[in-house]
């Protein structure tokens, strides 16, 4: 049995089909995609740094750096085997190619030297606003 297909429903299943053609190409490039976590270093883990490495603690964290070891002792100790670090040149120096991302958590009118040497070494970068 023959249906006559309209102009409508031509443009119905063309429609569909180019949604399922696509939708297939989206699913591949999702499957093929690496899908690794960032390496990422904090500057700044009391506080609102300690909020900020609760945030990005589902990636794979290399390097953690605050001036006040005190304060930082809770993130510390959160992470035994991470690399810690009191000043923030340092680790930029020994770590610089491990590093993928850099959060700044440090008091405002601290963040502008860690967040330029972070993104003169192309890093990406997230910033406490001041």
């Amino acid at each position: 049995m023959k249906r006559a297909i309209n102009r409508r429903g031509a443009i119905k299943m063309m429609a569909a089909s180019t949604g399922i053609c696509l939708a297939g190409q989206t699913v591949s490039r999702a499957v093929d995609s690496p899908n690794e976590k960032l390496n990422v270093a904090l500057i700044g883990i009391g506080g609102q740094g300690g909020s900020n490495l609760r945030g990005v603690s589902s990636q794979n964290i290399v390097a953690l750096c605050d001036a006040d070891e005190k304060r930082a002792a809770t993130g510390f100790g959160q992470f035994p085997k991470v690399a810690k670090f009191s000043d923030y040149r340092v680790m930029f120096d020994k770590m610089e190619k491990d590093i993928d991302a850099v959060v700044v958590s440090t008091p405002d009118h601290t963040h502008f030297n860690p967040s330029m040497i972070a993104m003169s070494l192309g890093k990406h970068l997230y910033c406490e606003k001041p």
